[in-house]
């Protein structure tokens, strides 16, 4: 059987049409195919050469599926074989425009204006900080699972790293999404997953594909940002193979960038999940190494490291080494000088609330209960304060936990029920595995007050609180 005509490249004018300049313009990545179809393409080659299948090409030649993955922009532009002005139309080179989300967007979007009905994303329209994105994911697509999916990707990177070379061509537009990924993270956490994942593959595409130029700082920026806030997102969902995965990703690319900042903080971040995985000498020792890095940073995240240091060591116990990383996280506040990780913000800064509140839960690990709820009182006052908005929920929930814990602990269990009521309301999918750790601390000190029909009323409540499968941000 001959081989089907190979009808690629379109002839060159072709791309100078007013017609098909509008559809690049507007990633009309159907308008594209049918062009394609026009000179003889099929639908089982164009998804072929675009790496789809033609059930996919079908429904986007029909309208029936929009795209908005970048990643599929990219495959789009490789696979029609675009002359360089073309490919520099369809993904944004060069021009102004709104950040793009790089992960599939539904066909039909919800509606816009005064009549539009709140959004998951529509903070005004939710009580509590942690209720802005409630709904929770479908059971065969899971946050869990797609993290899992993305270590396959690590795995590739690290192995082909040493062949990486940037392209500059979506530069811009990927910045914009990495940015708008970090901003977000605090306050959306694992709902991101999505387009994190798709930002990942971008860069890692990018650094990875052969026969592209020399390397590029920018690029190992974004990756390691990237791979950074999914390490995250393996801590916020109990997958610590994932997490040290990403984060060993993320560090690889911080030090190729030559980015002290970012090499802090993914240090940082392989400390959280050693710490949240039960393993406080282990976060220690990323800890101790994250120090060189963080005596050459004059930003906010060498208060985290100190921070961090002072949970650790509550951890195992010892109460000078606490108190003292205490002290040392509050000089070094006095210090901060805003740094590039800080005018981005969002995951990459680090909020004097959040310090506050990790403070306070280092204290509610030693024997003063009375230091331990004045610090978590204090936390919680700063996370009501209007520049605090955006700071993390789950750090926002654990300073309300460790406040409700601090009275249990001096016999005030309603007190402490009081304390838990916000928490309490948080939707399951947002329920991360920080906040059930912490909500389980309480439960064990409730045992203490078996008599009292409030310890075991929120006893009870607790139970089934952390019995729902968890899917959002673990607290700092």
């Amino acid at each position: 059987m001959p081989a089907e005509p190979m009808p690629l490249p379109l002839p060159d004018h072709v791309w100078d049409e007013p017609s098909v300049l509008a559809a690049l313009d507007d990633r009309d990545v159907g308008a594209l195919f049918v062009l394609a179809g026009r000179y003889g393409c099929s639908q089982t080659l164009l998804a072929s050469r675009c790496a789809m299948t033609q059930g996919e090409v079908s429904r986007i030649c029909t309208g029936k599926r929009r795209v908005a993955d970048l990643e599929v922009f990219v495959r789009v532009a490789d696979g029609l074989a675009l002359p360089d002005r073309a490919r520099n139309r369809l993904l944004g080179a060069g021009r102004s425009h709104q950040p793009t989300s790089l992960s599939p967007t539904p066909a039909h979007p919800r509606g816009t204006g005064a009549d539009r009905s709140p959004t998951r994303n529509d903070r005004r329209a939710y009580p509590e900080p942690w209720a802005a994105c409630a709904d929770a994911p479908p059971a065969d697509n899971t946050p869990e699972r797609q993290i899992l999916m993305a270590a396959d990707d690590t795995v590739q990177f690290l192995v082909n790293a040493e062949r990486a070379a940037p392209s500059p061509e979506i530069m811009d537009l990927l910045h914009g999404e990495v940015r708008r990924l970090a901003t977000a993270y605090p306050t959306q956490a694992t709902e991101l997953i999505d387009p994190l994942i798709s930002a990942q593959r971008v860069a890692f595409r990018l650094l990875d594909g052969p026969g592209l130029p020399g390397p590029s700082r920018d690029l190992y920026v974004l990756a390691a940002i990237t791979s950074g806030l999914l390490a995250c997102a393996g801590v916020d969902l109990s997958q610590f193979q994932a997490a040290h995965l990403n984060a060993r990703a993320a560090l690889l690319c911080a030090d190729r960038a030559g980015h002290p900042g970012l090499r802090l903080w993914v240090r940082i971040e392989q400390a959280r999940a050693a710490y949240w995985s039960g393993f406080p000498r282990e976060a220690l020792r990323y800890l101790s190494l994250a120090q060189q890095d963080a005596d050459t940073v004059t930003g906010s995240m060498p208060t985290q490291l100190a921070v961090q240091e002072a949970r650790a060591h509550a951890a195992l116990g010892d109460i000078a080494q606490t108190r003292a990383a205490i002290a040392r996280a509050h000089d070094a506040r006095d210090r901060v000088r805003a740094d590039d990780l800080d005018d981005i913000g969002g995951e990459l800064t680090h909020p004097h609330a959040v310090q506050l509140f990790i403070s306070a839960d280092a204290l509610s690990q030693l024997p003063d209960h009375g230091a331990a709820e004045r610090a978590a009182a204090e936390a919680v006052r700063a996370f009501e304060a209007p520049d605090a908005a955006d700071a993390s929920y789950g750090s926002r929930a654990g300073a309300y936990i460790d406040l409700a814990m601090a009275r249990i602990r001096q016999g005030e269990v309603d007190g402490g029920r009081e304390a838990l009521a916000p928490v309490l309301r948080i939707p399951p999918a947002h329920r991360n595995h920080g906040i059930r750790t912490l909500m389980r601390r309480v439960h064990t000190h409730l045992s203490d007050h078996a008599g009292s029909a409030v310890a075991r009323d929120t006893a009870a409540d607790i139970e089934a609180y952390c019995a729902v499968p968890t899917s959002t941000r673990l607290p700092a």
